[in-house]
């Protein structure tokens, strides 16, 4: 498209402007990253990821806006500036080698968007537009304002004391029993958990053992508590944390908790939603359109929302679970034509009579922190 790329931002992000380089500046996002996803036609041979959260969609739907913007000359008629952002890692995981990337000061944070945020990618982007697949939804519809969960990532590791398993299994200290105690002292405490605070606690045993024939020294769990809004997230980790540790102290054990910094919820800019709602109406039958709903999921445009003011709306087009190996496209048009005229249309609106709209809903909507605030109220907690 002959348009100027800065890349290598955050190893694997890039960016690119076109329009005037005044007004409003239109940020327009994609992400970038796979999914470990084992078993589905498109996994990689190497670590079997496959595009199962349609990042791969966002991208073609964000560059097929770039394309129609750039040909059809609108930005030289109204002005005004739209960049795109091509924002890698938002998928939380390979921490351990995330965290090796830290300590080589090749990034600062494990999440992509955090990353460019400290890095001041944004600073210049006074509007944020994203979208994301609703999932295996059936026919054509879209959604606006749903909300997402925030998170904490945690590691969990119990230490114990190896022995013989058949013949001196007194002699030793099972951490894997630690562990199973530990997830089921979590697991009492979901009924103190408040529905509206959307709490979720999932997790998995990385590592539950070397062999069968002696008693477990070492048992390492990974896991999120979400919620939605800081301080239900905070409050559920402290008893999440409390019941892990419980399991040490039942068989005499150790118990070691990692907690990282994940994502803030996402609580999106009802003004923004409106515009684009306006433009998926020419598309979508009004009663297939979703205003508010609550997903549990989460994701960093909730980082980014709380600086920006910020949407990410969902279209379908895919059928199968998210993340599941049997993700898949079954209508091209909606998964990508749709999303990328409504964006495409909404910029129109957003940029059109010297940006009045834009600059409305931009003096209308304060975010929550500024980028030092953020920086150091969440990722530096």
């Amino acid at each position: 498209m002959n348009i100027p790329i800065e890349e290598n931002i955050s190893i694997t992000g890039l960016k690119a402007t076109i329009g005037n380089g005044h007004g409003i500046n239109i940020g327009i996002i994609a992400e970038m990253d796979a999914v470990p996803t084992g078993g589905h036609k498109y996994s990689s041979d190497d670590l079997g990821a496959a595009h199962t959260c349609a990042h791969s969609n966002q991208i073609a739907i964000m560059l097929a806006v770039m394309k129609a913007l750039k040909e059809s000359k609108i930005l030289e008629e109204i002005g005004g500036t739209v960049t795109f952002i091509g924002a890698p890692a938002e998928e939380f995981t390979d921490i351990d080698y995330r965290e090796s990337l830290i300590k080589e000061g090749k990034i600062k944070y494990c999440s992509g968007k955090q990353d460019m945020i400290s890095k001041g990618v944004f600073d210049n982007i006074d509007l944020v537009i994203s979208c994301h697949t609703m999932g295996g939804v059936e026919g054509r519809m879209t959604d606006i304002n749903s909300s997402l969960n925030g998170f904490i990532q945690k590691t969990i590791t119990y230490i114990g004391k190896a022995a013989h398993a058949g013949a001196a299994p007194h002699l030793g200290i099972n951490a894997l029993n630690a562990a199973v105690i530990g997830l089921t002292a979590v697991n009492a405490q979901r009924e103190t958990f408040i529905d509206d605070h959307n709490i979720r606690v999932h997790g998995i045993i990385k590592n539950g053992g070397h062999t069968v024939n002696s008693i477990p020294e070492k048992v390492e769990i990974e896991a999120y508590v979400r919620g939605g809004d800081v301080q239900s997230i905070i409050d559920a980790n402290h008893k999440v944390n409390r019941a892990f540790e419980a399991g040490a102290y039942a068989v005499g054990g150790k118990c070691l908790i990692k907690d990282r910094v994940g994502y803030m919820p996402l609580k999106q800019c009802e003004d923004l939603s409106k515009v684009i709602k306006n433009n998926m109406d020419k598309f979508i039958d009004e009663k297939n359109i979703i205003d508010g709903q609550k997903s549990m999921a989460s994701g960093d445009i909730g980082d980014l929302a709380s600086i920006i003011p910020t949407i990410q709306f969902g279209f379908s087009g895919f059928s199968g679970n998210v993340h599941g190996s049997d993700f898949s496209i079954v209508d091209e048009e909606m998964a990508y034509i749709i999303p990328a005229k409504i964006i495409a249309m909404s910029i129109y609106d957003l940029l059109k009579d010297h940006g009045k709209l834009s600059k409305e809903i931009k003096n209308n909507n304060i975010p929550r922190l500024s980028r030092e605030e953020y920086l150091k109220s969440w990722l530096g907690c």
